[in-house]
């Protein structure tokens, strides 16, 4: 069966900025509450997003995101990702624990590595990194990071990654270097857990091309993604790979209910009726995405638990 003719595989993003919880307290009964419901209703896999810090007046310095009528600066506030999916390995140990995603350049490639295919150990091989080159100056100032290289580090974290995984004894980059090393645990998944690279961007694209098993868009339409597809075909091509080597996977937001409509009037995907629903997942399908993260926009811990329940009962039968 070809892969635009299966149903995508779905997951539930559990930090994000749609939660309605603020608290730590709060976030773990959220993210327990939710990833229960996740595996118990049959879906796939659970997602965590990444955040170190932000700005006091996030909402005045990026008003488009976060201003008046947008997003709540405070639901921010999100739990560490790796942290976050190793509880969650031991929680729910059917799913598939993945990032959506982790910002690279935040964190050393050694160690990052140390943490990535410590958790591929301890989940038994179920981990997939979603990465990202981020996007905030101010979280990179606050981290010690190089924001306007963040691009470039991103690329040398993954082939820093790959080589560790692979037994390399030594890695030479631009910012670090090391040899004559060795490094434990080598991860279950071989060679190495699946890389989805974030964005929608050009330059995202090509990363997926060249150093990506997946590639993973956010909030784009099935226009958009069948658009993206061909593009990350002919890039795949350049660099003499096979036009099935990255799995195509989209994160958007979904709210069961009311049909939401952009400013022309026209529905907003994901919105709706469970049938409305659906017919959004078969456009995707077609489109050729092979997975779908929800964030699962709704007012209470309870509410958004609901709705997995209803994707999974009353929108994935009818796709």
């Amino acid at each position: 069966m070809a892969a635009s003719e299966r149903s995508p595989r779905i997951g539930i993003a559990l930090t994000t900025s749609v939660s309605p919880v603020f608290t730590g307290p709060e976030q773990k009964d959220y993210v327990e509450r939710r990833a229960r419901a996740t595996e118990s209703f049959g879906l796939d896999s659970v997602w965590v997003s990444d955040r170190s810090v932000y700005p006091v007046d996030l909402g005045q310095r990026y008003p488009a995101q976060f201003g008046a009528g947008a997003l709540n600066p405070a639901a921010q506030n999100v739990l560490e990702a790796v942290t976050t999916l190793s509880f969650l390995a031991g929680l729910v140990p059917r799913l598939r624990l993945g990032m959506s995603v982790l910002v690279l350049p935040f964190r050393h490639p050694v160690l990052n590595a140390k943490m990535l295919t410590t958790l591929d150990v301890l989940s038994g091989g179920r981990l997939t990194i979603g990465v990202g080159a981020g996007w905030m100056p101010e979280e990179f100032e606050a981290m010690g990071a190089v924001f306007r290289r963040r691009g470039a580090i991103t690329d040398e974290h993954i082939r820093t990654f790959k080589a560790l995984c692979a037994g390399e004894s030594g890695y030479t980059a631009r910012d670090w270097s090391f040899s004559g090393v060795s490094f434990f645990p080598p991860p279950v998944q071989k060679p190495h857990p699946p890389i989805w690279i974030g964005g929608n961007t050009d330059a995202a694209l090509g990363r997926a091309a060249a150093l990506g098993d997946g590639w993973h868009c956010i909030r784009l339409t099935p226009d958009e993604v069948a658009y993206g597809r061909k593009k990350l075909a002919d890039l795949l091509a350049r660099n003499r790979r096979a036009a099935d080597s990255v799995e195509l996977s989209v994160r958007h937001t979904l709210r069961l209910g009311e049909p939401e409509v952009d400013m022309d009037g026209v529905r907003v995907v994901f919105t709706g009726s469970p049938e409305q629903v659906a017919s959004d997942l078969r456009r995707y399908r077609a489109a050729g995405a092979g997975h779908i993260v929800f964030s699962v926009a709704a007012p209470s811990t309870a509410a958004t638990v609901e709705g997995i329940e209803q994707l999974a009962k009353e929108v994935l039968p009818l796709v």
